[in-house]
């Protein structure tokens, strides 16, 4: 895929990196808990063809949005976490990992009818083998929005830019959606949106950027992405309907596409990843620093530019991690020399 390039000079990626502690701001989504089984399989089972893992580790991360917010306190910056938790064990983990991280929980709502996420991934040595998925994904009750609407609002009056992390778990439908993006707009900060490729397009209108993956882009676009040319059609059906001022499509192995004019064909900036041990997070990590980016200041392409060295450390890492701005620096100093 030919590409236009898109780079940082190494002052302003310092200046943009050290602004990020100066930013706050506020997350919108699915919170929930990942909790890793780890072991080897050394032998299969008898009782079925499948691997027998040994354990020898099992751990917990804040998982969906509440992993958002953990990216964010990595890189420097400050957050306003809302969302909704089940009242059960999970959700007395997730409230002490919270609390653990130094992420408030002041503005979680606690809905008893529902029980808090919990993605188990099974993984021998690196190999993740299964996912186990334990969620309610019915719709929130008109008491528990009410609530969820005040505290986001309450949380865009001091932050500098809004993330709505959309998961399709029941939390967010156009009420929410539009309710906070109008909300952000009257405050002039930018509003960024991971969408869900189950959700209405219309949903999300009015929102500064959105970041889908290449699945997610060619779900809202109804169009696979095959070429150059069906992306920047995918790309511009996106901003179209979405009204949107900026769409970043990534694409895995091949970067990242930014659409900024409908007019224009996308910049495009390659990957910065040299191992890929694990994919997971790797979007909750891009769009963490492209808020913090953009709320100090930068540009879209430079926003861009720094989510995707973020992106190439993140996935290095084994499950949903997090990446501080030293990785991101030493990341652009060890590609400087042959991509840049």
């Amino acid at each position: 895929m030919k590409t236009n390039k898109v780079a940082v000079p190494e002052e302003e990626l310092l200046h943009v990196l050290s602004a990020f502690r100066k930013q706050q701001i506020a997350v919108l989504g699915d919170v929930g808990i990942d909790r890793y089984t780890q072991g080897i399989a050394e032998r299969i089972s008898p009782e079925a063809p499948v691997p027998i893992v040994f354990v020898q580790n099992e751990y917990l991360k804040l998982g969906l949005a509440a992993n958002v917010a953990d990216n964010i306190i990595a890189l420097g910056g400050k957050v306003d976490l809302t969302g909704v938790a089940g009242k059960d064990q999970d959700g007395k983990d997730l409230f002490r990992m919270l609390k653990s991280k130094k992420i408030s929980s002041a503005h979680l709502v606690v809905d008893p009818s529902r029980r808090t996420i919990l993605k188990e991934r099974i993984v021998a040595e690196t190999q993740q083998m299964l996912r186990v998925d334990y969620e309610n994904t019915h719709a929130l009750s008109q008491q528990v929005q009410k609530k969820v609407q005040a505290s986001i609002e309450k949380n865009i009056r001091g932050c500098q830019a809004l993330i709505i992390e959309d998961y399709a778990k029941g939390l967010l439908n156009r009420m929410l959606i539009q309710s906070s993006i109008k909300a952000a707009k009257k405050k002039k900060i930018p509003v960024l949106v991971d969408p869900h490729m189950k959700t209405p397009i219309e949903w999300y209108a009015g929102a500064t950027l959105l970041e889908p993956n290449k699945r997610e882009a060619e779900a809202l676009a109804g169009e696979r992405i095959l070429d150059q040319a069906s992306l920047a059609r995918v790309g511009h059906k996106i901003m179209q309907r979405a009204q949107c001022k900026s769409v970043i499509i990534t694409l895995g192995k091949d970067g990242m596409a930014i659409f900024r004019n409908a007019d224009c064909a996308p910049a495009l900036i390659p990957t910065f990843a040299q191992e890929v041990y694990d994919v997971s997070g790797a979007g909750d990590t891009v769009i963490a620093v492209l808020a913090l980016a953009l709320a100090a200041g930068a540009k879209i392409e430079e926003a861009a530019f720094i989510s995707n060295l973020a992106a190439g450390v993140e996935v290095s890492k084994l499950g949903t991690a997090t990446v501080s701005p030293q990785e991101i620096m030493q990341a652009f100093l060890s590609h400087r020399g042959s991509r840049f």
